[in-house]
């Protein structure tokens, strides 16, 4: 008889740890010792100098780009009525003569006069070839301006990922107990000795649930004033919006989804440490700077 080897599990299974997010943390700890600053005051000067360094530039970019890509949509818009003129007028000559005709409205001759093709096209027919003519114009057109629509998700492939990291590593950080032995009188007057910062605050638990609630609240509704906004409403003419278009409709699902996520972040930073529901409210109160600093620079208008 064949005996079976049987190799015995170990009782405790360690978590798996990350070596970007194990070296995000071993950078916070060397920044801290290096510089002395309390945790309190080097959380949010980090956020402030990763925003700046990384996620501005793009920002700036990215709002310069958006810009010039609603300028250039005034022009793309006028392409589809006189696309399907042409189509329609090019339809009526081509089935008088037997000929075909291109996405364009161009008429190609036919090589072969004596064959009998169905020529006409119908209505639905000339609205997606005026599609098909707008799209492949307004791609031109974006390409010639450098402003294509494939850069616009630089910016969130590089302000998640680095959220993301720094949250993690933040957690990481926060898996031991982490004390805040701060000098500063006036830290003295807003915060305990030895604050657990690994922690929530178990004295004022709501505190950063509502600070972070707020700040996530006004960028949203901030940023949705800014999407909703047009050049007459900017003038000071209020006009009827169409709050069945498409536009608005998409804009209005992307703004409660927003709203939504900022309940869910109430609720994870209620359980969270405090260390990490402080990144979250520096990076909640940059973003609501960098947005009003933008949209005084250069404002968004549909």
């Amino acid at each position: 008889m064949f005996t079976r080897s049987i190799q015995r599990l170990p009782s405790k299974v360690g978590r798996r740890h990350f070596s970007l997010f194990q070296n995000v943390s071993n950078t916070f700890v060397a920044l801290h010792e290096a510089t002395s600053l309390p945790w309190i005051i080097l959380i949010p000067l980090t956020t402030v100098g990763l925003r700046t360094c990384l996620t501005l530039p793009l920002s700036v970019w990215q709002r310069k780009r958006v810009i010039k890509q609603q300028e250039l949509r005034k022009v793309v818009q006028s392409i589809p009525p006189v696309t399907k003129l042409r189509l329609a007028a090019a339809t009526n000559a081509a089935s008088k003569a037997n000929d075909n005709i291109t996405s364009s409205g161009s008429i190609v001759k036919e090589e072969h006069p004596m064959q009998i093709k169905p020529h006409r096209l119908t209505p639905d027919q000339i609205t997606i070839l005026a599609i098909k003519e707008t799209r492949k114009r307004q791609k031109r057109i974006y390409g010639k301006y450098n402003v294509q629509m494939w850069k616009n998700a630089i910016l969130p492939l590089v302000q998640i990922p680095l959220w993301i990291t720094v949250s993690m590593g933040l957690r990481n950080l926060t898996e031991k107990r982490l004390l805040e032995t701060h000098e500063w009188s006036l830290l003295h007057q807003l915060f305990p000795d030895n604050l657990d910062l690994s922690l929530p605050w178990d004295s004022m638990p709501m505190v950063a649930p509502l600070i972070l609630g707020t700040l996530s609240m006004i960028n949203v509704e901030f940023n949705g004033r800014v999407m909703t906004s047009t050049s007459t409403s900017r003038a000071g003419i209020d006009t009827a919006p169409s709050e069945y278009s498409k536009t608005s409709q998409g804009i209005k699902s992307i703004l409660n989804v927003s709203r939504l996520s900022c309940i869910l972040m109430m609720g994870i930073s209620s359980q969270a440490s405090i260390l990490l529901s402080l990144y979250w409210i520096s990076s909640q109160f940059y973003s609501l700077l960098q947005n009003i600093f933008l949209d005084w620079l250069w404002p968004y208008q549909r």
